[in-house]
C-alpha cells in the first residue's frame, strides 16, 4: 500500500520531466527502496496472449519489430480476418510516417509519447532511489551488500533506459557527429525543476549511459544475482559490451564481452533440442530479462496481418536448426514466431529487453573482427562457437576482415531476431567506420473486403512504402506534447511518407 501511494505521487504530474516525490518520509530502510525498484524501477511484465489492440498501454516500443525487415504484411493466401487491426494500429511506425500515431485514414491509433513517458518514469524512480540509497543504515555485511545491490540495479536501469531513448529518438552514434547530433534530455534529479529542458547530444547521453553502467558494474561485482529478472553483474558487463560496440569502441566491447562470458558462457545446443520453448527463464543462456512478450500474438495470422518476413526466412539455411526453433511454418506456409513461447502458453522472457550469452559471443566476434590483427582468432572462435550450437553438421568457417564482420552481422540477424535488436543494428551499420552497410527498407499496407457473389475477400487497398538509408525517419519524432512543454526544443525532421 505504501509503495502504491509513492508511485501515484511520483506520477501525478502530466509532464514526465517534472514528476517527483513530494514526500520521502516513507523511506525507513533500504527494503523500502528495494520494493520501489521492483515495483516501479523495472519494466512492467504483464500477461500476454492478446494483440496490440488490447495491450497498447502494456507494451514497450513494440514498433521496433515492424519498422525494420523482420516482418511483413502478407498479401497472398487464404485471408483470415483475425488480427488485421495490428497493421492499422502501427501504420504510422512501420510505414515511417511523420505522424507516427496515426493510421492510413489519419485516425489516432497510438499514444505517441507512451514510451517516452514510461521510460522517463522509470528513470525518475531510479533517480529517487539513487538520491536516498546512501543514507540508509547498513550495519552488517549483508546490509552493505544489499545497499550496493540496489544502487547497482538503479544505475543499470537508468543507463539502459537512456540507451534505449537515445536509439529511439536520437541518431545512431557516429564518431563524426555524436557531439552535435541531438538525442534526449538528461534528468538526474528526483525533484521537480522549474526549467525548460533541452535535448542532450548523442555523445552526452551515451556518456551518461556508460557512467551509470560502470557504476552498476562496480556496485554489483561479487554480489550473487537474485534472479534473471533482477540485474546483476553479468548483465552490466553485457550491456557495457553492447554500448561500446554501438560506439565503435571495440577494445572495450571485447573486454566486457569477455567479462560476461567469464561468468556465464552456456549455450543451448539445438542439435537434438526438444520441441519446447528455446528461451525461458530457466534457459542456461538467459542472463536478464524485463518487460513483457507480445510479439508472438501479433504474427502469423495470415494475409492482411504481420508475419515473419520472407527476407528473414531466407537467411536460414536448410541445416540451420533455428529455422524451426525460432520460427515455424504453419499449414498455409506462413511462418510464425515460436522463439520465446512455451507449450504451457507462458511468456516469461521479454521480446524487447532480454540479455543472453549468445549476444556476448556476437559482440565479441563483431568487435574483434573490426579490430582485426591479434583479435581475429578470438573473433573467429566466438563466431564458430555460437554456430556449432545452431547448425546441423557444422564445420568450422575461416573468415577474416570484412567477410567476418558481414557474417557476424548476418548471424546477429538470425540469432537475435524479435528481441529488439534489428532496427538498432541497421541504424548503426549505416554510420560504421570499419564496414558501412546500407539497406533500403520496404513495407506494405493492405486492406481486404468481401464482394458478391461468393463474398470472398479481395484486396481493396495495397500501398508500398520505402525507407532509404539516412532518411530522417530512421529516428522517431520527439512527442508533440514534449515540444509544447519545452519551448524551443527541436524536433527530428521527418517528411510525410508517400506510397507507390
Amino acid at each position: 500500500m505504501m509503495l502504491g501511494m509513492i508511485c501515484s505521487t511520483c506520477f501525478a504530474c502530466s509532464n514526465f520531466l517534472t514528476e517527483y516525490s513530494h514526500d520521502q518520509a516513507y523511506i525507513q530502510s533500504y527494503n523500502d527502496l528495494d520494493e520501489m525498484i521492483i515495483g516501479s524501477g523495472y519494466m512492467k511484465c504483464y500477461g500476454a496472449g492478446l494483440n496490440y489492440g488490447y495491450t497498447k498501454d502494456k507494451v514497450y516500443y513494440p514498433y521496433v519489430h515492424f519498422m525494420a525487415d523482420e516482418t511483413e504484411v502478407k498479401t497472398s493466401g487464404t485471408y483470415s480476418y483475425s488480427n488485421d487491426d495490428v497493421p492499422k494500429i502501427l501504420f504510422g511506425y512501420y510505414t515511417w510516417q511523420r505522424e507516427v500515431e496515426r493510421d492510413h485514414e489519419s485516425t489516432v491509433q497510438w499514444v505517441e509519447n507512451q514510451d517516452w513517458n514510461k521510460l522517463y518514469n522509470h528513470i525518475n524512480i531510479c533517480n529517487l532511489i539513487l538520491s536516498q540509497i546512501d543514507d540508509q543504515a547498513a550495519e552488517t555485511a549483508t546490509d552493505r551488500q544489499n545497499v550496493n545491490r540496489i544502487k547497482g540495479e538503479a544505475h543499470f536501469l537508468r543507463g539502459s533506459y537512456y540507451f534505449i531513448l537515445a536509439n529511439l529518438y536520437g541518431k545512431p552514434y557516429s564518431s563524426a557527429s555524436a557531439k552535435t547530433d541531438l538525442a534526449v534530455p538528461i534528468k538526474l534529479t528526483e525533484y521537480k525543476e522549474d526549467k525548460v529542458y533541452t535535448r542532450a547530444t548523442v555523445e552526452e547521453v551515451y556518456q551518461q549511459t556508460l557512467e551509470d553502467l560502470l557504476k552498476a558494474e562496480a556496485c554489483l561485482k561479487d554480489i550473487p544475482r537474485k534472479s534473471v529478472t533482477r540485474a546483476g553483474h553479468t548483465a552490466a558487463c553485457l550491456m557495457l559490451s553492447r554500448v561500446y560496440l554501438y560506439m565503435q569502441n571495440y577494445e572495450e566491447s571485447v573486454k566486457w564481452a569477455r567479462a560476461c562470458l567469464a561468468e556465464q558462457d552456456a549455450l543451448t545446443n539445438l542439435n537434438g533440442f526438444a520441441d519446447t520453448a528455446f528461451v525461458t527463464q530457466s534457459s542456461p543462456e538467459l542472463i536478464f530479462t524485463m518487460g513483457g512478450n507480445f510479439i508472438f500474438a501479433n504474427l502469423g495470422k495470415g494475409p492482411g496481418t504481420f508475419t515473419v518476413s520472407e527476407d528473414l526466412v531466407q537467411c536460414y539455411s536448410s541445416s540451420d536448426l533455428r529455422k524451426t526453433a525460432f520460427i515455424r511454418a504453419n499449414d498455409n506456409g506462413i511462418y510464425k514466431y515460436v522463439k520465446l513461447t512455451t507449450t504451457s502458453n507462458v511468456r516469461d522472457v521479454s521480446d524487447n529487453f532480454a540479455l543472453r550469452t549468445a549476444e556476448a559471443y556476437l559482440n565479441l566476434a563483431e568487435a574483434g573482427a573490426c579490430l582485426g590483427g591479434e583479435y581475429m582468432t578470438e573473433a573467429q572462435n566466438a563466431y564458430n562457437t555460437l554456430r556449432q550450437y545452431r547448425i546441423d553438421g557444422y564445420t568450422y568457417e575461416s573468415l577474416t576482415d570484412e567477410a567476418l564482420i558481414k557474417a557476424v552481422r548476418q548471424e546477429r540477424r538470425r540469432e537475435l531476431c524479435f528481441e529488439g535488436h534489428r532496427w538498432f543494428d541497421l541504424r548503426r551499420y549505416m554510420v560504421n567506420d570499419a564496414c558501412r552497410e546500407e539497406k533500403t527498407l520496404s513495407n506494405t499496407f493492405v486492406l481486404y473486403a468481401q464482394f458478391p457473389p461468393d463474398y470472398e475477400y479481395e484486396i481493396v487497398t495495397l500501398r508500398r512504402y520505402t525507407l532509404p538509408p539516412h532518411d530522417g525517419a530512421w529516428t522517431l519524432p520527439i512527442p508533440a506534447v514534449e515540444l509544447e512543454s519545452n519551448y524551443g526544443m527541436p524536433d527530428n525532421p521527418r517528411t510525410e511518407r508517400k506510397y507507390k
